[in-house]
């Protein structure tokens, strides 16, 4: 199956790979995929430890974010109505939180959730009767697990795993988990929150006006401190202020992104103004903004992530109802990107000319 999600077939749905195969049609994979005796976590983990070898680097991070399906039906598990980020709307559809491991050498999903709602959690009769069916572990189908909580679960694997990196990047959903080893990890975590009038959405204290008095000077970013952008480098005004420590002895800073022009429509005015959007950061002291304003440009290669991951990978072209399957239709499709990312990564060797050779 994962030579099919390799090959160069137009699309990497079921069919194709069987036909890539020699297969008249995709029966033998969707049966592979829920009878096969293989451990789907056991293949993940070794999956996650092979990327972390072949991409480990000092600038690396770990980024969680969440991308959604549209489904047709109603009994696939996980189908529901909720927002999907892929079509901008609440639509029926599967949403799977992901977790990345990505620095200069590459980047690559390495761990995958599946996130399941309310209409699927339950001790009523229609809830087992669905659990059954769809062979959802009945620890997932009682409690209801919210997004940050998978997402602390795929952080706490990858701190298990002992996977070097200097930030963990999410937004104002994700970025709300903890994990416990923090300190040990010298990590800081980076949460994207796009609220023009507040200092924090997720604060011990209630949300307060920014008081522009208490800011550092604005500075404008170069591209060596942001990521490049598709129409090429992306600069920003940049300012921060320090926020009070977190018991644990982090520090706590409010980093603060104005756009140079203005591109946005103000909806009391209706005129154009900068956009503003806040970062709340939890770091190891002496960190200076600098290295704040780098991490938060490296937060949108998980969007790059998941185009190679569906455009190379097939991770959207899933044709499985069951839990178990589309969990393992998941995990080798890590396992595709992966080898893609790492082979891409290895340096080409070059050879030596021989005697008399012309360019």
């Amino acid at each position: 199956m994962a030579r099919g999600l390799l090959s160069e077939v137009p699309r990497k749905n079921l069919w194709q790979p069987a036909e890539f195969a020699g297969r008249p049609d995709p029966d033998r994979l969707q049966g592979f995929l829920p009878k096969a005796s293989c451990d789907a976590d056991e293949v993940r983990d070794r999956v996650r430890a092979y990327a972390v070898t072949a991409l480990a680097a000092d600038d690396a991070v770990l980024i969680a974010d969440e991308t959604g399906d549209i489904e047709k039906g109603t009994k696939t598990a996980g189908a529901q109505r909720q927002y999907a980020g892929t079509a901008g709307r609440i639509e029926n559809a599967r949403v799977s939180v992901h977790l990345l491991y990505g620095s200069s050498r590459g980047r690559t999903l390495i761990d995958r959730e599946l996130h399941l709602g309310r209409p699927w959690v339950g001790t009523a009769a229609e809830h087992e009767r669905r659990r059954a069916e769809q062979g959802i572990p009945p620890e997932r189908a009682t409690t209801m697990a919210a997004k940050p909580e998978l997402t602390r679960r795929m952080l706490e694997r990858a701190l298990a795993a002992k996977a070097p990196f200097t930030y963990f990047l999410a937004d104002e959903a994700h970025g709300r988990c903890r994990a416990p080893g923090w300190r040990n990890a010298r990590c800081a975590m980076c949460s994207r929150y796009p609220r023009t009038r507040w200092s924090s959405c997720r604060t011990d204290a209630p949300a307060r006006p920014v008081s522009c008095t208490s800011l550092c000077p604005w500075r404008r970013s170069s591209a060596a401190h942001c990521a490049d952008g598709a129409k090429g480098p992306r600069e920003y005004d940049w300012t921060a202020v320090q926020l009070a420590s977190t018991a644990e002895g982090l520090e706590r800073h409010l980093l603060i992104r104005r756009s140079t022009v203005p591109d946005e429509k103000d909806e009391k005015t209706c005129g154009l103004v900068r956009e503003i959007t806040y970062f709340l950061c939890h770091t190891a002291p002496g960190v200076t903004m600098a290295e704040l304003v780098t991490a938060a440009g490296q937060r949108w290669v998980v969007e790059e992530a998941f185009q190679v991951a569906k455009g190379r990978a097939g991770l959207d072209e899933h044709e499985v109802r069951k839990w178990c399957s589309r969990y393992r239709h998941a995990t080798v499709c890590v396992l595709a990107m992966v080898f893609l990312v790492t082979a891409r990564s290895r340096p080409i060797p070059c050879q030596p000319l021989t005697p008399g050779h012309r360019p």
